[in-house]
């Protein structure tokens, strides 16, 4: 069965908006359903489709960190967490269309989501997660925006240069393979590479040239 999702970091009209209104905003937490969910579906897709990772170790157990990730199929939103919850607990931004399915909605609550609203500048869906990194959290993001069906990098989104050069987090670039092979029994691999940091003046074209970064480093691993 198709699970609905599709997980996207900020535009850049909403990170300039952000920018100037302040960055407070802390999202609810996950509840206990929420990672209950999160084990049992791991519990299912490990046997199948892994995933098989490389290089988990990069990822810190604590302190702020942006998870950076190409993105293919709808699957690479059930991988990600599954690798990065072996050393802690990752938030994710879904489009807001999924909190109006009951079903999936309730669910991505559960898992303490954040709502984005990607038809305009969602202020909102980036101040939560400027919270979550300013609160030393983990928040994983897709900096091309949407799927690359094709397997070619698209052009990024400014968003995750915006997020680490507003609070200072380091950005682990991961490369996900064969998620988009799913359903077949096809075992998916994960590799995290070194960190990256930022390191311009946080204007618009730096935060872009940061992202373009992120993304060449992502396919090069």
């Amino acid at each position: 069965m198709k699970w609905p999702t599709r997980f996207l970091i900020i535009s850049e009209r909403g990170a300039v908006a952000a920018n100037s209104r302040g960055s407070s905003g802390v999202p609810e937490p996950p509840t206990f359903v929420g990672r209950l969910s999160y084990g049992l579906v791991g519990a299912v897709v490990r046997p199948f489709w892994g995933p098989a990772f490389q290089g988990l170790e990069r990822v810190p157990a604590s302190g702020r960190v942006i998870i950076a990730c190409n993105h293919r199929h709808w699957m690479d939103t059930i991988v990600m967490p599954l690798c990065v919850m072996r050393v802690r607990f990752p938030r994710l931004l879904g489009k807001e269309e999924l909190f109006r399915i009951p079903p999936v909605g309730w669910l991505i609550r559960q898992l303490g989501v954040i709502r984005l609203d990607r038809r305009r500048g969602d202020v909102s869906a980036l101040k939560q997660a400027l919270g979550v990194l300013e609160t030393e959290g983990c928040l994983i993001v897709f900096p091309e925006g949407t799927r690359s069906r094709t397997g070619v990098p698209l052009k990024p989104k400014p968003g995750v240069g915006f997020l680490a050069a507003k609070t200072g987090a380091s950005v682990v670039p991961v490369r996900v393979r064969h998620t988009e092979l799913f359903p077949k029994p096809v075992r998916m691999t994960v590799s995290f590479g070194e960190p990256l940091r930022y390191t311009g003046d946080g204007g618009r074209e730096s935060c872009q040239a940061f992202a373009e970064r992120v993304m060449e480093t992502i396919y090069k691993l």
